[in-house]
């Protein structure tokens, strides 16, 4: 039980950096703060609605939704090598929830200092913290493990679905090649240029100023990289459904993937003969499960098994 536990804390989780999705859950939950202190009047919070002093009830919602905020969107620019996506796992959330959790009790209790007119007393310090714990952390937590519990659930569907749609792809070998369509790549200034055939194109991926792109000819991995920037390659590329842009440095040929992978922060995607997965950004997740699963007929069978050169 406790290795379930354990693998369950270890599975990765998102780590919401965009300012309106922060901004609304920072909101609903103070919200959520003062319906309760309004409802169920605890720690004597009562006596501020018979004194005619409701607004300090709202007063601690506020102050929440402004503590949740800065923490969410200051704390990945004051500690990126901590608060980032790429190592955040549930329990990495758990902790920072707890953290928001004691920062609200401190900072609802240098309100209430100020609210009351009164003065900030070392003993009352425990008890706010406490106070902040037992109306916070069993929503806050349920909130984190029912969502990975969710989305977990939602992506490892989504993904079988997008495996079953390309493992029919690939049966269909019999099928007539229709991908023999060629293309000309041009680097800034048309100095440079390639010239691919579509369906032997795997990815293209951004590097500051320069692309690499990556193509299957015979069975092997080959490497170009062009001096030029991702949007101008996707202007050479429009109007051809199966390049897509997956993350805001990678372009893929949907045609040519081999397999996804996914968990609650996204899906990765994984080339034959490519030694490192391609993410899929969470705004284009959608768009990515629609092309794949749609029905396909006439598209170009898959490259054969590419060993890395």
């Amino acid at each position: 039980m406790f290795s379930k536990i354990r693998a369950f804390l270890r599975q990765p989780f998102p780590f919401e950096t965009p300012v309106i999705p922060v901004l609304l859950v920072s909101a609903t939950v103070g919200l959520f703060v003062s319906v309760f202190l309004f409802v169920f009047k605890p720690f004597g919070s009562g006596q501020y609605i018979l004194e005619g002093r409701a607004w300090v009830i709202w007063g601690y919602g506020t102050v929440t939704f402004l503590v949740l905020a800065v923490n969410r969107i200051a704390g990945p620019a004051v500690l990126p090598g901590v608060l980032n996506e790429t190592r955040w796992t549930v329990f990495r959330d758990l902790g920072l929830q707890c953290w928001n959790i004691l920062s609200i009790g401190a900072a609802n209790m240098l309100f209430a200092a100020v609210a009351g007119g009164g003065e900030v007393r070392l003993r009352d310090v425990p008890v706010y913290l406490s106070q902040a714990m037992a109306v916070g952390f069993f929503p806050l937590c349920l909130g984190v493990i029912s969502t990975q519990m969710v989305l977990f659930k939602r992506r490892a569907e989504s993904t079988r679905r997008m495996n079953e749609s390309l493992m029919a792809l690939e049966s269909r070998k019999s099928q007539p090649d229709p991908g023999q369509e060629t293309v000309a790549l041009s680097a800034e200034g048309g100095k440079e240029r390639i010239e691919i055939r579509l369906s032997d194109l795997l990815m293209i991926k951004s590097i500051d100023n320069y692309v690499e792109i990556y193509i299957a000819v015979e069975s092997h991995i080959q490497k170009h990289i062009l001096r030029s920037s991702l949007k101008r390659i996707e202007q050479d590329l429009k109007d051809r459904p199966f390049i897509f842009k997956c993350h805001r440095a990678f372009l893929v040929n949907v045609r040519n993937i081999h397999r996804v992978s996914g968990n609650s922060q996204g899906y990765k995607l994984i080339f034959e003969g490519i030694e490192f997965e391609v993410p899929v950004s969470r705004n284009t997740s959608k768009d990515l499960f629609k092309l794949v699963t749609r029905p396909r007929t006439g598209l170009a069978p898959p490259r054969p098994a590419c060993p890395s050169p």
